[in-house]
């Protein structure tokens, strides 16, 4: 299967979708239960890691492992490359330490590979690193000003114009003091020469999805330090000119989010992880509405990370969590007539915490696995496996 046209947006989510349509053998084992048992460690060292992303780099039709590294001090971020099978050889992406938080990947100047965009936290430059195509990367730019307190990096097209732009959360931890985040829009061949505040306050992660069924990106921006979770309504252009909409209760302490349609009704729902009260979702009611946080699962650590995909191949959504000194959680989606049943199954040996996870098949099985960047632990992946009868 050519995978070329779909390669310049997150490979991951891309390639998982393409696999779950694959051969009879495996379509009739939709909807088995499965279990994340079998590990392997990315690393010897337990280094504060900050998150993960998947996506073929090199072309070889195979899921490769960015991990950002350098929560509060400087790290070598790293490039783990599959053979296909799920055996990964460790490559850094620089020489250079510095701060990351996210490492994005997404193709910036539609020349067909996937580039990175890292989010480094003040003092260090935030930087674009250019993909020669065979996975080997140079510095072509930077975003942004190094002083801001960057924590995350989203990619999304929010004007139209087929190439990513990016969406830089700040955080600010004093209340007194908000920080603004910001939207830098591609100049179309993948460089950012300005960006344009939003009015948040602190936030360690954005949310970029059609949220009003209007065909265009808006932004979930979840509070950090508690505050009101907002929605920004884009106007087609990338520009966000209407008052920002409150959703949630008014204070919030959410590290990790994601959009999904969760209960199959044909709108979008948010997931969130908020660091005191636990795992929400609020129902999307249409018209811009969103129904009152209801908590999915309150036992364990504090969710430090969430990812959204469809792990057991039936068609729903399942909700994937990474926690704090706990083992994590795959939610498998069971149905139901408006707030889905949901079978909590368990992964991860629960030592560190979670700060990333991103899902793929990265064993060339047709299943999607778990790939986690922690703090205090290696960074692992936990591979999808069928159920014990």
């Amino acid at each position: 299967m050519n995978l070329s046209p779909y390669r310049r947006w997150l490979g991951a989510s891309v390639v998982l979708t393409l696999c779950a349509t694959g051969s009879t053998a495996l379509t009739r084992q939709s909807g088995a239960p499965r279990v994340f048992d079998r590990v392997l460690l990315l690393e010897s060292t337990s280094e504060t890691s900050a998150s993960v992303s998947l996506g073929d780099i090199d072309g070889n039709r195979t899921l490769d492992v960015v991990l950002a590294k350098g929560r509060h001090w400087p790290l070598v971020d790293m490039i783990m490359r599959n053979d296909g099978a799920g055996h990964f050889t460790a490559t850094p992406l620089t020489e250079l330490p510095d701060r990351t938080y996210s490492a994005a990947l997404a193709d910036l100047d539609g020349d067909g590979d996937l580039d990175i965009v890292a989010s480094n936290d003040n003092p260090d430059r935030k930087l674009v690193y250019r993909n020669d195509g065979a996975g080997h990367f140079t510095v072509s730019g930077t975003f942004g000003e190094a002083t801001w307190n960057t924590r995350y990096v989203t990619v999304a097209d929010l004007n139209g114009d087929a190439r990513p732009d990016l969406i830089v959360a700040n955080r600010s931890s004093n209340p007194a003091a908000p920080r603004p985040s910001y939207v830098c829009l591609n100049n179309g061949a993948g460089a950012f020469p300005s960006c344009a505040p939003l009015a948040t306050q602190s936030a360690t992660i954005i949310v970029a999805r059609d949220l009003d069924g209007d065909g265009k990106a808006d932004l979930f921006v979840p509070h950090r330090d508690g505050g009101q979770n907002l929605i920004f309504w884009n106007d087609g252009t990338g520009t966000f000119r209407e008052a920002p909409m409150p959703v949630g209760p008014s204070v919030s302490q959410i590290r990790a989010a994601a959009a999904a349609d969760i209960n199959g009704d044909g709108t979008v729902d948010l997931v969130v992880g908020d660091e005191k009260r636990g795992l929400f979702v609020y129902l999307g009611a249409g018209s811009r509405a969103f129904d009152a946080p209801v908590a999915l699962a309150s036992s364990g650590g504090a969710p430090y990370s969430v990812a959204v995909a469809d792990m057991n191949r039936d068609g729903r959504a399942d909700i994937v969590v990474g926690r704090q000194e706990a083992v994590g959680s795959v939610l498998f989606n069971g149905g139901g007539a408006r707030l889905p049943r949901f079978a909590d199954t368990p992964w991860g040996d629960g030592k560190g915490s979670v700060y990333g996870v991103a899902i793929g098949d990265l064993d060339g099985d047709g299943w999607p696995d778990i790939a986690a960047a922690r703090s205090e632990a290696p960074n692992g992946v936990w591979f999808s496996g069928p159920a014990m009868k």
